[in-house]
């Protein structure tokens, strides 16, 4: 008699597990599911060298500061975007300019492009692909290379400056 009062409590609360794990997998499955999308980008970026190029001021380069990133890349050459961004100058908060952030979120386009053409393109290229293959993003006026192949891809071009880049399906 104890056992089956303990199996009533037990079989709805299993199945409860099941269908919300079900339920939260066919949710992440779906995002973005009517553009196709192709592949997601997670960029951070810390810019703390303004004599490196991505970190010089506007409109050279986007000044120092940091970036935090996640991009949609669509099948039909749209992107989405969404992130936050850090700008200040070497010596922060009471230093020289102070500091700030600002969401960022919107939509753009992108193309596929080799390594020569993104260079062509005035792009900074966030990572060396095998395969000499990247999303060509445009940001404003500014364009940005992301390698195609799937990875983790973390680089520190010069002093004050760490890059880190994570591209899944």
């Amino acid at each position: 008699m104890r056992l089956v009062k303990i199996l009533r409590l037990l079989i709805p609360a299993a199945l409860l597990v099941v269908a919300s794990v079900g339920a939260s997998t066919h949710g992440v499955a779906a995002y973005g599911a009517a553009d196709h999308p192709l592949a997601q980008l997670e960029l951070s970026a810390n810019c703390d060298n303004p004599n490196f190029v991505l970190c010089a001021p506007p409109p050279a380069g986007v000044g120092t500061g940091g970036i935090w990133i996640w991009v949609e890349i669509n099948s039909n050459g749209t992107a989405d975007f969404a992130g936050a961004g850090c700008g200040h100058t070497v010596g922060g908060i009471g230093g020289p300019g102070g500091a700030g952030a600002d969401s960022i979120k919107g939509g753009t386009t992108w193309a596929y492009a080799t390594s020569a053409q993104a260079q062509q393109a005035g792009a900074f290229l966030f990572g060396i692909d095998p395969s000499d293959s990247y999303y060509l993003v445009k940001f404003g006026p500014r364009f940005f290379a992301f390698p195609t192949t799937q990875g983790h891809y973390s680089f520190q071009p010069v002093a004050g400056v760490t890059i880190q880049l994570q591209v899944a399906p």
